[in-house]
């Protein structure tokens, strides 16, 4: 009887290894990062600011690849004037006339670009790409490989001295690039902890700002901020100045500050990583920052409450 029920285990043993052999195997999970990323080992071939159109901004990235994968390394300024930094054609930038001569140089230039990252290291952020082995068909380089159709790309954040992954999409959904990719990926992980606009800022608030001297008089734009539950609409009318930005924004809360940030399509102008405006509540008064030119642009203005 012991010997019976000896070989029903081993039996039943066998069969559950053979059906483990057999089972389908499952995708790697790498909402972990698999490789430090910013090990030096990885930026062997050196910094490059990638080819880009017109429309888009480059930024200093570099590519690199493990017995995993292959993944880039971007480094994405966390205002406007650091990712106009390095347009091709603003003098005043990377491409200064200083740097140009040496631009033909992928040494000197990948030297040139880590000084002015290791100078202000704290005004990006590092956004990790990561494209695992097995989501791949053919892999001859990191630069020469080819995606499954239902390929997985990962993308992590560099925060608080360690890799946080933020986003794994199909490689056949992303309809963007460049700066634009990682604005967005960048202001969605931003705007997942938002909240619903508490009521005591809820309601319909405006303020004209006066911006320069024009020859047929002072030049201005009055905001009409509509404050709902779970967004913020703005309208604009101007004299002598452009109007651009309108439409839904969503809103950031610490403490007595709402932050906003524009969400209503995909203007490279207005779609931006930080808040465009900022309100805030102080003794029964509403005040916005962000209004008006450059040069009132800093200050806390008072709101109309309509």
């Amino acid at each position: 009887m012991i010997y019976k029920i000896a070989g029903r285990i081993a039996i039943t043993l066998l069969s559950c290894i053979s059906f483990i052999a057999c089972a389908p195997k499952e995708k790697s999970n790498f909402e972990i990062a698999p490789v430090n990323f910013l090990d030096k080992k990885y930026q062997e071939n050196g910094f490059v600011l990638p080819d880009t159109s017109k429309t888009e901004r480059t930024y200093p990235s570099y590519l690199s690849s493990d017995d995993l994968g292959v993944f880039s390394v971007n480094y994405i300024g966390k205002t406007v004037s650091e990712q106009f930094f390095w347009e091709a054609d603003y003098m005043f930038g990377f491409f200064s006339d200083e740097n140009k001569a040496t631009i033909g140089n992928p040494k000197i230039t990948d030297q040139k670009v880590k000084d002015v990252l290791k100078k202000n290291s704290d005004k990006y952020y590092i956004v990790a790409a990561y494209f695992p082995k097995e989501e791949m068909t053919d892999y001859k380089s990191p630069e020469d490989f080819k995606m499954k159709d239902d390929a997985w790309v990962y993308f992590y954040l560099y925060d608080h001295n360690k890799w946080t992954f933020i986003k794994k999409t199909a490689s056949n959904k992303i309809d963007k690039k460049g700066i634009t990719l990682y604005n967005d990926l960048l202001l969605d992980y931003k705007l997942k902890d938002v909240k619903p606009i508490p009521k005591e800022f809820q309601g319909k608030f405006s303020v004209n700002v006066e911006t320069e001297i024009t020859s047929t008089g002072m030049a201005n734009i009055t905001y009409h901020f509509s404050i709902l539950k779970d967004k913020v609409m703005l309208e604009m009318e101007s004299f002598h100045e452009p109007v651009t930005c309108m439409g839904a924004y969503k809103a950031l809360q610490h403490e007595n500050v709402l932050d906003l940030f524009y969400v209503e399509n995909d203007d490279i102008r207005c779609k931006q990583i930080n808040n465009t405006f900022s309100i805030k509540k102080e003794n029964d008064k509403y005040y916005v920052k962000g209004a008006g030119a450059l040069a009132t642009s800093e200050d806390w203005v008072e709101l109309s409450k309509d």
